[in-house]
């Protein structure tokens, strides 16, 4: 983490924030973070958000990515979510470690994994890396996630290019949050009593609640990023609304209070007893 998050490298900057603990840090200060993706299931529909990295993708670069073979497809059945019902996927942004399991190999041939849902995609995001592609700007890794995980469900027909802000029905709701891409979007679910934010990588860590300004390496702007960040924190300080970001341990959900010294908390909850808005 402290190599994408530089002001974590140091022990005594997290040590500073003394709400922080485990599962989100370790007793030497070093930081824990996984990659997950999130179901949602309302009345009449199923959503996918985000989808991790994936089985038999190319992740030139990233050892421990390559070529990955995880229970994904069998956990999903365990929890009893039948992929051909899933209703809608909505990727965050279109980073790989987002986008894997929007595919699987078949025979040789990569297939939408949620064959009967749309998928929702950034229009900033996939414009930008399709315009890399057709000038040849393209490296090697945005190259093989683009052929494995984005193009094969366009060539199905299944994707929908979104703009920010957009209503997507039912009490779901795009927000606009430019951070690690420029595309960046965060999803709002308001259904029934239940409302909640999944922020994908607006937050990479619950310690950038507490310290906003701390950029990553990664944000294609860090200035607009710190900016994201504190809008939402304003946002949703005080309020019951809940949050969670695609990278945070479980519990990735939580609320935002106002911290003492000018600064703001993250309050986790357990999602099975106190979700009501």
């Amino acid at each position: 983490m402290g190599k994408l998050l530089p002001d974590t490298a140091l022990a005594e900057n997290i040590r500073s924030i003394g709400w922080l603990k485990l599962p989100y840090r370790n007793d030497d200060f070093s930081l824990n973070a996984i990659s997950q993706c999130f179901i949602i299931k309302t009345e009449s529909r199923i959503f996918v958000v985000d989808t991790c990295i994936g089985n038999d993708k190319r992740v030139p670069g990233v050892d421990a990515w390559d070529h990955m073979q995880t229970d994904f497809l069998e956990t999903l059945a365990d929890a009893q979510v039948d992929r051909h019902s899933v209703t809608d996927v909505i990727c965050t942004h279109l980073h790989v470690d987002h986008v894997g399991w929007n595919t699987y190999l078949s025979n040789g041939r990569w297939l939408p994994t949620f064959p009967n849902a749309n998928y929702h995609f950034s229009q900033v995001d996939y414009l930008e890396y399709h315009s890399a592609i057709d000038q040849g700007k393209a490296d090697e890794l945005l190259a093989a996630w683009i052929a494995e995980s984005i193009q094969p469900v366009f060539e199905a027909g299944l994707v929908k290019l979104i703009e920010p802000d957009v209503d997507l029905g039912d009490g779901i709701s795009v927000i606009s949050t430019p951070v690690h891409t420029n595309g960046h979007i965060a999803i709002e679910f308001r259904t029934g009593q239940e409302h909640f934010i999944i922020a994908g990588d607006s937050f990479h860590h619950p310690c950038q609640i507490a310290r906003p300004q701390w950029a990553t390496v990664a944000d294609f702007s860090q200035a607009q990023s710190i900016a994201t960040r504190q809008r939402l924190l304003s946002h949703l300080a005080g309020t019951r609304t809940l949050i969670a970001g695609s990278h945070f341990c479980i519990p990735s959900f939580g609320r935002i209070i106002k911290a003492q010294e000018n600064g703001y908390e993250f309050t986790t909850v357990n999602p099975t007893t106190d979700v009501q808005a």
